[in-house]
């Protein structure tokens, strides 16, 4: 198995996507989500960015501006084992 996706509860009550790859090893992590059906379309948007779209250069600039719409991270989850696996998708 080359990775996979798992659904996490985060500590506000929302849900995360956590991408890992085939060593364990967290690869990604989504936007927070509100409830498992916008975490679904989240899946589906994710699986398509990673199955099509292209790889471009950024500044890290733009990575300052995406961290600061996005405050908290979670980076607890980061160590944290998932609370549940659900097949999504």
């Amino acid at each position: 198995m080359a990775g996979h996706l798992e659904l996490v509860d985060t500590p506000d009550g929302g849900y995360r996507i956590l991408m890992v790859d085939a060593e364990d090893t967290l690869m990604g992590l989504s936007k927070r989500y509100a409830s498992v059906d916008e975490a679904a379309r989240g899946v589906e948007a994710i699986r398509e960015v990673a199955g099509t779209g292209l790889l471009s250069r950024a500044s890290s600039e733009r990575y300052a501006v995406l961290m600061l719409e996005e405050p908290e991270i979670d980076s607890a989850l980061a160590g944290q084992a998932p609370r549940a696996r659900v097949e999504v998708g």
